[in-house]
């Protein structure tokens, strides 16, 4: 019954939500409440006025971050100016609150001494008729630093304290916090200052708790929803984070969100609070999909509340932003079963779940080593997706993976059907996204250094070194497939010798590490919890360095049988003025991650294991041969041996610069180039062309793939009306 009885009140609250807002969209803009000064960081006290254009009107205001009520308890009327101050003296409230968590080592602390604090005020006007005015709210912190004292942006959340913490309808309180979905979402405002304190955006929204089992943890996660029920603006329409581009175009900053994540770095928490944002931004520019990051501070009615990661959400609005699709055709899988498997549809059907399940029945009945079987495969999953992600957690060392927090995802095409010429992301086939990374990179109690989660992610049974079959039957039935297993071995060792690179890796360790280490004892003082943080840190420099070399040996033990003889160098050589080596994956240029030197480069690879070498020119050169190889064209497979030193060797080009687009250079661009094109990215034949890169890379990404087949199609359909794309 009381459960009940706790849904009946929070529905109300909800209502009583709707309805004010209902009223307010009603309100005139004269009625209004104007601040003498706007929310933000100041050096001094001072007296704030309230203020409003309508004769006779009323203004009414809170402190305590509810919404003004006229007469109601907590509400009062304006008469004088309100002094605003530095209220760390004032006591602690919020966080005295000590029923908020029943997890035993992340229980309740008391605060260790006064809580910096700010004040919240949210003001109303009531005019002579009793229409009421849109709500203002404005966040102030009083502080000799001023907008100098957080290196990271502030975020204010303002609630009605009761429907965080009350009894019976509280969010955090009393294992309410194990509830989810909108009746366990309040209404809030959000404020969120910059840096340099500058205000980015003021707006109301909804708050839930946020996450798995961490959700019993004194500190809990948030989780920002933007609705038409609470604003207009029904996104948050703000570059929360600066560099971020949207996945499916070609360098458009993503700016707008739907949900946000408020997070306190999970199974991280009581360690350094960045390890997830630190491995999903190593892996972010490429294509697997990843949460971007951004530390923050955040007050609770105008409480200081801790270090929290800003994260976008991994939900059906997250891939309609970033690959500009239809939002209801999104299908989310999230495998969370531990030693069962057990799926949450967290988008889609159930239609889409027994799919997926259709793949693995398929690949259980059918022989993967089989050419067909493997290629059928391919148009269900994309292949190098699930690469790219295996690699990712394998390296991280990863243990809550993979029976816990896999995360799959697809794009319904109309017919059902794999779409080889959709954009990326739109093709139909399913792909993998990276969540909650938090054990690894040396955490206490998960992955270390040296653990070989290579094998715990292809080995069932039991024990440390093991996992359960659901959990790696497809990753490792795939690796019985030869090409499966080439391609995997070579893209780990492109991965560890670019972007886990350990200078690259511990310069971004420096940097997140740089970021919070000015809040890092206030958050301490708030939550008592990282007692050893700088030795945490070192912990994850420790990993960054002495992982590839575990990782190497890992790899010869695994696959000694299958002919992997050992790691060897390759010394690869090119004047980048002119051109530039592509190795499997990755471009040898300043614009790959870890590679600082691309006219000199070594790279450690596998011995049994062919490598492809590709000379790709600049635009006005043209490649001329090799040097180290006995070999003339422009890609080459070659076996890794000791010594091994090859070098790319460009000229000038004679060659009458050719149209984008026209394959078989007829001044034309017809149908006719589209086969050609589509015949030489399915390696039926090759392009007939001196510079083939300057002419069919129609979208600059220095490759020649189905991408640009479909955006010829796209030219030829009169979709788009020129190129480069």
């Amino acid at each position: 019954m009381k459960k009940k009885v706790c849904s009946l009140l929070a529905l109300t609250v909800l209502l009583v939500g709707a309805i004010v807002s209902n009223v307010v969209a009603q309100s005139d803009e004269a009625l209004e409440p104007t601040f003498s000064l706007k929310g933000g960081f100041y050096l001094e006290p001072f007296e704030l006025s309230l203020t409003t254009e309508e004769q006779g009107a009323r203004i009414y205001y809170t402190t305590d971050g509810s919404e003004p009520v006229p007469r109601s308890q907590g509400t009062f009327e304006y008469t004088d100016s309100i002094l605003i101050r530095d209220r760390t003296e004032d006591p602690n409230v919020l966080s005295m609150i000590s029923n908020i968590s029943n997890d035993r080592w992340h229980g309740w602390h008391e605060p260790e001494g006064d809580l910096f604090k700010g004040t919240t005020i949210r003001a109303v006007a009531v005019n002579e008729e009793g229409s009421l005015s849109d709500i203002v709210t404005h966040s102030y912190f009083v502080d000799s630093d001023g907008n100098q004292r957080y290196s990271v942006p502030v975020i204010s959340l303002a609630t009605d304290s009761k429907g965080l913490f009350d009894d019976e309808i509280g969010l955090y309180v009393n294992e309410n916090y194990l509830n989810r979905g909108r009746e366990w979402e309040r209404p809030a405002h959000i404020e969120f200052f910059e840096e340099d304190g500058s205000l980015a955006f003021s707006r109301d929204g909804g708050v839930r708790i946020h996450g798995g089992y961490t959700r019993r943890y004194a500190q809990k996660s948030f989780r920002l929803y933007a609705r038409s029920d609470y604003d207009e603006q029904n996104w948050f329409d703000y570059n929360i984070f600066p560099g971020l581009e949207a996945r499916g175009s070609n360098g458009v900053p993503l700016e707008t969100f739907k949900r946000l994540i408020l997070r306190h770095s999970g199974n991280d928490s009581q360690y350094t609070m960045f390890r997830d944002g630190l491995m999903q931004g190593l892996v972010s520019h490429l294509q697997v999909d990843t949460q971007a990051f951004r530390p923050s501070v955040v007050f609770l009615n105008g409480e200081f509340w801790g270090l929290y990661n800003i994260r976008e959400r991994l939900d059906n609005r997250y891939f309609q932003t970033h690959y500009n699709l239809d939002r209801h055709r999104v299908a989310v899988l999230d495998f969370g079963g531990g030693s069962t498997e057990a799926i949450d549809v967290n988008e889609g059907t159930e239609e889409d779940l027994e799919d997926y399940r259709d793949m693995i029945r398929y690949l259980e009945q059918n022989d993967i080593r089989q050419q067909s079987t493997y290629d059928h495969i391919n148009t269900l999953m994309d292949i190098d997706n699930f690469i790219d992600y295996q690699v990712f957690q394998i390296f991280f060392a990863n243990t809550d993976w993979p029976s816990n927090n896999q995360v799959m995802w697809r794009y319904n095409t109309e017919d059902g059907e794999y779409n080889p010429d959709a954009r990326r992301g739109l093709d139909g086939r399913w792909r993998w996204a990276i969540k909650d990374t938090d054990f690894g990179f040396g955490l206490a109690y998960g992955g270390q250094v040296d653990h070989n989660t290579l094998r715990f992610a292809s080995t069932d049974g039991s024990g440390f070194e093991a996992n359960h079959p659901w959990a790696v039957f497809l990753f490792k039935t795939l690796l019985e497939n030869d090409d499966f297993k080439k391609a995997f071995i070579n893209r780990f060792a492109d991965h560890i010798n670019t972007i886990f690179v350990p200078e690259r890796v511990n310069d971004m360790i420096d940097q997140k590490r740089e970021n919070i280490v000015d809040v890092i004892a206030e958050h301490n003082r708030r939550w008592i919890k990282i007692e050893d943080w700088e030795e945490e840190i070192e912990i994850m420099r420790d990993f960054a360095d002495k992982r590839p070399s575990y990782v190497h040996g890992h790899i010869m033990n695994k696959f000694h049988n299958d002919g992997v003889a050992g790691e060897t160098v390759i010394n690869l050589n090119a004047d980048n003025e002119k051109g530039f080596i592509r190795i499997n994956s990755i471009d040898i240029n300043e614009k790959t991650p870890g590679i600082k030197n691309p006219n000199q480069w070594d790279g450690v690879y596998f011995e049994g294991v062919p490598v492809t070498i590709e000379a790709i020119p600049k635009e006005g050169y043209q490649f001329e041969g090799w040097e180290g190889i006995d070999e003339e064209k422009e890609t080459i497979t070659v076996n890794p041996q000791n010594g091994m030193s090859i070098t790319a060797v460009f000229k000038e080009s004679t060659v009458e610069q050719q149209l984008m687009g026209d394959i078989n250079g007829d001044n034309i661009i017809d149908s006719t180039d589209y086969v050609l094109l589509q015949r030489h990215v399915l390696n039926i034949s090759e392009l007939p062309l001196e510079d083939k890169f300057a002419v069919a890379d129609l979208n600059l990404d220095g490759k020649i793939d189905s991408t640009d087949c479909a955006i010829l199609k796209r030219y030829l359909l009169d979709v788009i009306t020129s190129l480069p794309y």
